[in-house]
């Protein structure tokens, strides 16, 4: 493998951990982990991501020869290199629900995404079905597609997919947005405005997007089944409640409850 480059870590990551986390929801056909590593196509041509033995950074390698610009900055944005989760993790430790998650995951950071378009994709699709039946329909849209561009998506025949077809003129719209100049990896203010324009994008889909593209450190979408089941709520509204403890980290708080 070549090193194409290094990404120096300000802490270091719970890194099977994050894996873990990651793998059910990657993007299909164009992502992967395998011995350790996070894997992302680009071209024809695949490149992986993973820590060094001590840490410290996370080395970008290919095994052909490939241009590294650019490729950096989506590695450094899919994992939050640059920050640093200490101070927060230890206000949330002091929650006896959070505290052993902590001590598990120490180092832990809402992950990012390598394409910002992809991951509101993603996130659509992900609405109201299990994190499973996700992927497979991320599947679908891909051979339907080719590539996850706005473009290729209003291109392609989405009929028959297995989702609503409210929820695939939602993925139309979206596209159709991003052609017209929506900037999804804009300030999140701007971006959240602009999808909240759009229909689809509830409450839900909005907070989910707001931890992991806009780096909303308090964003929680406290209506996710998940994050009720695993804080032992008996309902969203209980939930909601019980994270008021852990302002202003509720959205690292999710991701802890996820990520369990």
């Amino acid at each position: 493998m070549r090193t194409l480059a290094e990404l120096p870590l300000r802490q270091a990551l719970p890194w099977p951990v994050l894996l873990d986390y990651l793998r059910p929801r990657l993007i299909p056909l164009m992502e992967d982990i395998a011995d350790g590593a996070y894997r992302r196509r680009v071209g024809e041509d695949w490149l992986q991501v993973a820590p060094a033995r001590d840490g410290t950074v996370l080395c970008i390698a290919s095994a052909h020869r490939m241009a590294a610009s650019g490729l950096p900055e989506r590695a450094m944005r899919l994992f939050a290199v640059e920050e640093d989760p200490a101070p927060a993790l230890r206000q949330l430790a002091r929650d006896p629900v959070l505290k052993p998650l902590v001590k598990r995951m120490p180092g832990l950071r809402p992950p990012g995404c390598w394409d910002p378009f992809e991951l509101c994709l993603r996130t659509i699709i992900g609405q109201q079905v299990s994190v499973a039946a996700a992927g497979t329909l991320m599947r679908r849209l891909i051979e339907r597609c080719g590539e996850l561009t706005p473009q290729a998506l209003l291109d392609a025949d989405l009929a028959q997919m297995g989702m609503p077809g409210r929820r695939v003129e939602t993925l139309r719209v979206l596209a159709r947005a991003a052609q017209d100049g929506l900037r999804l990896d804009g300030p999140w203010q701007e971006v959240e405005a602009g999808l909240a324009a759009l229909p689809g994008f509830g409450p839900w889909t909005r907070g989910y997007l707001a931890i992991r593209l806009g780096r909303q450190p308090d964003a929680f979408p406290h209506t996710d089944l998940g994050l009720v089941r695993s804080a032992g709520a008996e309902n969203p509204a209980a939930l909601l409640l019980q994270a008021e403890a852990w302002r202003p980290h509720r959205g690292l708080a999710a991701c802890l409850l996820w990520a369990m």
